[in-house]
């Protein structure tokens, strides 16, 4: 005899196999990301708008690596540009006949020096240079000599020279500065100022004829803050730098 096989009822069947329920969509929760997302954005824009235009910090814009040189001061000691890093340099480039085609650029560049000599930067933090566009004359005893005349020294302010050929590559092409010589003329057309930081990076430019004193000390300030600034401010000075921020 055969045996039957052993009857399911629907009742056992409906007992032990439950219906899966379907989650709903999480459409609730997407929803709220996204307007997180929205909501951020928004404030990010506002506070890029914010900073643009509101320039909460100014800074100096970064032109240039300034160029390299070795040249000789004006006590006969080799100077390069690497040695003077850490000092913020105000460079001037004239010579000594210069007189009164110059007169107004030297007046400027002593009140700057006696201003930072006044709040004890000069020599230390911040070096003025003057760098003779004619290396024929200017050598350094005749430098010297100047820098008596003017009644300054260094390290406070440093006179450099060179030979004529080295003085107007630096001078002429890659500062970019005109002059001319013929003979023992020299026409000095542009009486540029320049400021270094203390990395060594060219960051303004002026006009040694209307150089501003105020505006200069004003610029050396700023130069300062941002390499004395902590390490969780620099990303707002790097922001600075993208929006721009510079004085007006």
């Amino acid at each position: 005899m055969h045996s039957s096989p052993p009857q399911v009822s629907a009742t056992s069947l409906s007992g032990s196999v439950r219906p899966v329920a379907s989650s709903p969509p999480p459409t609730r929760w997407i929803r709220r990301a996204l307007y997180g997302v929205a909501a951020s954005f928004i404030v990010l824009v506002i506070l890029i708008l914010w900073f643009a235009i509101a320039r909460p910090i100014q800074v100096l814009p970064r032109i240039s690596e300034a160029p390299a040189f070795m040249l000789t001061d004006q006590d006969g000691r080799w100077v390069s540009d690497a040695d003077l890093r850490g000092s913020v340099l105000l460079i001037n480039f004239a010579h000594t006949r210069c007189g009164e085609r110059c007169a107004a650029m030297e007046s400027r560049l002593l009140t700057l020096a006696d201003a930072l000599r006044a709040d004890g930067r000069l020599g230390t933090q911040v070096r003025l240079m003057t760098i003779s566009v004619d290396g024929d004359h200017d050598t350094p005893p005749v430098l010297r000599a100047y820098a008596a005349r003017l009644n300054v020294a260094a390290p406070e302010w440093m006179f450099l020279t060179g030979s004529a050929r080295e003085l107007k590559q630096l001078i002429g092409g890659e500062y970019g500065v005109y002059y001319r010589v013929n003979g023992e003329a020299i026409d000095l057309v542009d009486q540029r100022v320049v400021l270094v930081d203390e990395t060594g990076l060219l960051r303004a430019e002026y006009d040694g004829t209307r150089l501003d004193p105020a505006i200069v000390l004003r610029d050396i300030g700023l130069v300062e803050q941002e390499a004395n600034s902590s390490t969780a401010a620099r990303p707002i000075y790097e922001a600075a730098h993208i929006f721009v921020c510079y004085p007006r």
